[in-house]
């Protein structure tokens, strides 16, 4: 038995009711902890940033959508509408890092139409969203933004910087040629095979013979840091492989 899974997540991955965020239409929203984390359970590719390809190398294979502008993305699961690292009750595995996609959540950045900016949105749809009450974290007091939305806005500027950069690593890799279309087939221990398709990844031989002041300026901006944890994570495949074999028996 083969099964064939594709990692194409289509941004913004999670959000179906986003909302400009303002006290006229949130005045009384609240957000409370999340009980789980359910939205990311149908998502076998996370996006992920640079920053965090240290942290996540040694739980998932880490690598780039196709296309002229590719995307980097944690792989958490080798069939389609499958998250590995979710249990039964849609909480994510201790132990392993949780991408910041998956952790901003209800917020993100949009740019809108009628603007020339990025606007912070909520997910209006968000399961942990409460109208009113007193669960969870207010939003606005007063018509002013709260700590809260402060810090919660702060985090979501920290995340599109890092994203901005992430874009630029792309866009390097792809002006030296660096990234070649890879597919994978993988087999568990009762010869169930399993196979992914439609992602790149750092060519080595192409990487050893970038120039040396190339790698010198990459250093510099850490991709060098980004390219080694890129191909550390490649060797978490089988990782994925036990998981499933895990879950399916």
């Amino acid at each position: 038995m083969t099964e064939q899974a594709k990692p194409a997540p289509t941004l913004p991955l999670f959000y179906s009711k986003p909302e400009v965020l303002n006290p006229g239409a949130h005045g009384n929203l609240r957000v409370k902890a999340p009980e789980h984390l359910k939205f990311a359970a149908k998502s076998n590719a996370i996006p992920i940033v640079a920053e965090e390809f240290l942290d996540c190398a040694g739980a998932y294979p880490i690598v780039f959508t196709q296309g002229a502008q590719p995307s980097t993305v944690a792989i958490v699961g080798l069939r389609d509408n499958e998250n590995l690292f979710l249990d039964l009750k849609g909480r994510w595995l201790p132990g392993v890092p949780v991408p910041a996609y998956v952790r901003r959540y209800p917020f993100i950045f949009l740019e809108l139409p009628e603007q020339d900016r990025l606007t912070l949105c909520i997910d209006r749809a968000a399961a942990n969203l409460a109208e009113g009450g007193t669960a969870g974290q207010a939003l606005f007091e007063n018509g002013e933004a709260t700590e809260f939305a402060k810090t919660s806005l702060a985090f979501c500027e920290a995340f599109q910087k890092q994203l901005v950069a992430t874009r630029a690593f792309g866009e390097a890799l792809v002006q030296h040629d660096l990234l070649t279309p890879r597919n994978i087939d993988l087999n568990d221990r009762k010869g169930r095979r399993f196979s992914m398709s439609g992602f790149q990844v750092v060519d080595e031989q192409k990487f050893r013979d970038l120039p040396d002041e190339i790698v010198l300026d990459w250093t510099k901006r850490g991709f060098i840091t980004a390219i080694v944890a890129h191909f550390i994570s490649l060797r978490r495949w089988p990782m994925l492989v036990e998981r499933l074999q895990s879950r399916l028996g």
